[in-house]
């Protein structure tokens, strides 16, 4: 079943609470009373079908779903994928470094043990940083560029020059090793860590690392699924013009 404008907005929440950074980074807080999607979107002043494609391309991967996306522009997209980049970086990211701390302080680890999760954490935060970073300063301005090349039917021979050097295929292969490393990060609080005298706050950790994980899964399957081939799609027919 998917979300329509005439259902209630706090219905939507209901039906999936992972929905509620989506919606926040899509202009909307909470507070919304009963007003449908449509009266909410129309207040804070949402476009409403761009709202609607990315609640329900969150909560369904069907790749038909997904592709809804490539109706809307790619500024509107990489403006979305903009603000998931600071939900992760101001809010996730420190939350989850802050348990670690605790457990860190709460827990019998031997020097090694302590050692093991801080590092691995570490490296994980300075590989999404460096991915997030590269997205932010190359890829999203890349794309906008292009987008905006196709739509003025102007190629320009800088543009043609990044197309033949570094197309939008050549970034695709960056998110498996956040991926890798996540899993990783996941797999030494579940098996390698001795048993504790309280398990909440690995718990906890756990918790909000699977959280992110399908957030960021999400994230890459709007870049890999909807961006990269539309992003293709303008540079082939860029380069086809004359």
């Amino acid at each position: 079943m998917q979300i329509k404008k005439e259902m209630k907005m706090a219905d939507a929440i209901h039906r999936n609470y992972l929905l509620l950074p989506v919606i926040n980074r899509l202009g909307i807080q909470l507070g919304f009373q009963d007003k449908t999607i449509e009266k909410v979107c129309s207040e804070q002043k949402v476009d409403v079908e761009f709202f609607l494609t990315i609640l329900n391309a969150f909560l369904d991967t069907n790749d038909k779903l997904s592709k809804q996306l490539q109706v809307h522009s790619v500024k509107d997209v990489v403006a979305y994928l903009l603000k998931t980049h600071s939900y992760y970086l101001e809010r996730i990211i420190p939350e989850i470094e802050n348990r670690i701390n605790l457990l860190i302080q709460h827990s019998q680890l031997s020097k090694d043990e302590f050692l093991l999760v801080k590092n691995f954490f570490e490296e994980y935060k300075k590989e999404l940083y460096t991915h997030i970073s590269l997205e932010e300063k190359v890829v999203y301005p890349y794309m906008i560029e292009i987008a905006n090349a196709y739509h003025k039917k102007e190629l320009s021979q800088s543009l043609r020059d990044k197309i033949n050097s570094s197309p939008v295929t050549s970034y695709e292969k960056e998110h498996s090793d956040i991926e890798a490393k996540l899993f990783d990060l996941k797999n030494i609080l579940i098996k390698y860590l001795p048993r504790p005298n309280d398990s909440y706050i690995r718990n906890r950790i756990l918790v909000e690392l699977f959280t992110l994980e399908q957030d960021l899964n999400d994230h890459s399957r709007i870049e890999n699924n909807v961006l990269v081939p539309q992003i293709t799609q303008m540079e082939n027919t860029l380069l086809a013009q004359k």
